[in-house]
């Protein structure tokens, strides 16, 4: 009698294939994510003296005081 060579889903090799696969499509998109998350960190660490340095001012954000600044008529 012939013996049969099973198949990848009888044997169960499929599924460890496609486990594997989907092991390997998750940690690649972890890695693309935390490196992503790891640049704009570093970018934002590196850029924020700039950004603090030229950012627009309020009108009355300045450190000259209100009081005494508008001449009185006596």
């Amino acid at each position: 009698m012939r013996q049969l060579i099973p198949t990848l889903t009888q044997s169960g090799l499929l599924a460890v294939l496609l486990q594997r696969q989907r092991y390997k499509v998750i940690q690649l998109a972890w890695r693309r994510a935390h490196r992503k998350h790891m640049r704009a960190a570093i970018w934002n660490t590196l850029t924020w003296p700039y950004r603090a340095l030229t950012a627009p001012t309020l009108i009355g954000d300045s450190a000259e005081p209100f009081v005494g600044t508008i001449p009185r008529r006596t």
